[in-house]
């Protein structure tokens, strides 16, 4: 496909929310915007190769090494296809609007994709697919879609082997818990329920994620407090089943290891 066609191709699949090189000089864009629908605006664009090798990096300094990997509410597959380009082997990315799997399977056919494959599907339908366990999961911008995100965060822990990683939206409070949350069920960026709820600050997660079977825990301080709407924030907690798995990461960052929770909780309520 040329470039001009290729383009027009990225238009017809808009909007995007995953900024994806398909080309030289040719990216997945915000595009079609400003026409005032609600239901298919995007607020931004993200580049997920960056977040994706920012945390490689500090985990698996020598890349994923052909580990699996399931990315849950994969939106484009972004994040599924700098796995690939890290080395990962097995991925699989799922989000319950078609939309996304559409864009994802789109950019399939021009970035390396032997071994990844996508779904359209909720995680409470993952555990009848048989899909087997994956050794790191990406739970990223979902929990705070949830109307039990407790059930869905079990759901995608089972099939976990080795780490997890939680990246949601918070609503600081004085007190830990979750808050009740109501969006468009429609929306393109929204879940699908209507219903949600939002941590008050990564200790929730990582209390959670201990029940689910993952006790040692990180409060990945590079995802620094950013004001959303309403004051929310955005927090990402890694979740590892054996301790040994952060031993890169506490090299690199010796202080994530022993920093008391409530002093990074407070960190995090505070803005800096």
């Amino acid at each position: 496909m040329d470039t001009e066609k290729l383009r027009a191709e990225i238009n017809r699949l808009s909007p995007w929310a995953h900024a994806i090189e398909l080309a030289p000089d040719v990216l997945t864009a915000r595009v079609g915007l400003g026409g005032g629908n609600a239901d298919t605006d995007v607020p931004q664009i993200y580049d997920p190769a960056v977040m994706m090798r920012g945390l490689v990096a500090s985990l698996y300094p020598n890349g994923m090494g052909g580990r699996s990997f399931l990315d849950c509410g994969c939106n484009a597959g972004g994040h599924v296809f700098a796995a690939k380009a890290l080395g990962a082997g097995r991925c699989f990315g799922f989000d319950a609007r078609q939309h996304w799997i559409d864009q994802a399977n789109f950019v399939a056919q021009y970035l390396p994709s032997d071994g990844a494959s996508f779904a359209t599907c909720k995680l409470a339908e993952l555990p009848a697919m048989q899909l087997g366990t994956f050794d790191m999961t990406l739970f990223s911008g979902l929990f705070y879609h949830l109307p039990d995100p407790v059930a869905g965060l079990k759901v995608a822990a089972d099939l976990t082997g080795e780490l997890i990683v939680v990246n949601t939206s918070s609503r600081p409070g004085l007190k830990k818990g979750l808050t009740l949350s109501l969006e468009s069920a429609t929306h393109v960026m929204s879940g699908v329920d209507g219903l949600a709820w939002l941590p008050t600050g990564p200790d929730v997660v990582r209390d959670i994620l201990a029940w689910c079977g993952f006790p040692h825990s990180r409060v990945d301080m590079d995802w620094r407090p950013q004001h959303g709407p309403r004051g929310w924030r955005r927090i990402q907690v890694i979740g590892a089943r054996d301790a040994s798995t952060f031993a890169d990461y506490d090299r690199a960052r010796p202080d994530a290891a022993h920093a008391p929770k409530r002093r990074v909780w407070r960190r995090l309520l505070r803005g800096r």
